[in-house]
């Protein structure tokens, strides 16, 4: 997350639940080196040192510029599956700032729900009732293949949503991914083969099993691609399913290979 905001103070504090994330890193986007915090009870303290250090004019007010990249692992976030690991709801706690960058990387094989042809990600309150606003987004592949998306939410979106009598007030942002589809494709193969497999071992049982080489070609394949797949950590719909299948398959295979 990239937070850009004004300030003339060398300590800033953002309300920040304690355990909530690990392996923090901020970095001055506009003064080139990594800042010191430290984690305070529910608060997040960073420390910018002179302000004068910082690269950017002062406002009318006397307000430095300040542009902060903060990394981090958000340790048991909120995340709402779907039947059948077709996808989920994400939320995730912010605090406020004049103007946020975020940034939202999916695991293999996701991509965010749509709204239209343009995917968006929506931020509220606590308020009650809550209001909230949908901002959207762009999308490309980073280095390994996974879908990231890019956000750009600045002061007058917030403030349609947020309560300016509380400054530490903490912004819900929610988004839905689901499965990229050629994915499902992977299934419907594999329940295809697991039909195939289950008419083959009812006729290995009755002893008119025939050696076909274009089913061996196409379970191993299958097998191949799905355990790759798994190796390389895609996230799958159905995966209870097609672990099941393609564990009927491999068995099927090796009977029917065993009986040759």
């Amino acid at each position: 997350m990239v937070l850009d905001f004004l300030t003339d103070e060398a300590i800033i504090k953002f309300s920040m639940e304690k355990g909530l994330i690990e392996d923090m890193e901020i970095f001055g986007v506009n003064r080139d080196w990594f800042i010191p915090f430290l984690e305070d009870k529910n608060q997040l303290l960073i420390n910018l040192g002179n302000l004068d250090q910082w690269i950017g004019i002062p406002d009318e007010n006397g307000l430095k510029p300040v542009k902060l990249d903060i990394r981090f692992i958000l340790v048991n976030p909120e995340f709402d599956l779907r039947s059948f690991n077709r996808g989920y709801a994400g939320t995730v706690d912010l605090t406020e700032a004049e103007q946020m960058e975020l940034h939202v990387t999916l695991p293999l094989g996701m991509k965010m729900a749509h709204n239209g042809n343009i995917s968006t990600i929506k931020l509220s309150n606590e308020d009650d009732p809550p209001k909230s606003i949908s901002i959207p987004s762009t999308s490309i592949l980073d280095k390994d293949r996974r879908r990231r998306y890019d956000f750009m939410v600045d002061r007058q979106d917030l403030k349609t949503i947020l309560n300016q009598d509380d400054p530490d007030q903490i912004i819900k942002l929610s988004y839905q991914v689901k499965n990229e589809k050629e994915y499902y494709v992977i299934t419907v193969i594999g329940l295809g083969l697991f039909v195939f497999a289950l008419y083959r071992m009812t006729d290995m049982f009755d002893g008119q099993i025939e050696f076909d080489i274009r089913y061996l070609a196409a379970a191993v394949a299958f097998i191949s691609l799905y355990i790759t797949l798994l190796r390389e950590k895609y996230e799958l719909p159905f995966r209870k399913i097609l672990v099941y299948t393609t564990v009927f398959i491999g068995i099927e295979l090796i009977l029917e290979l065993l009986m040759e």
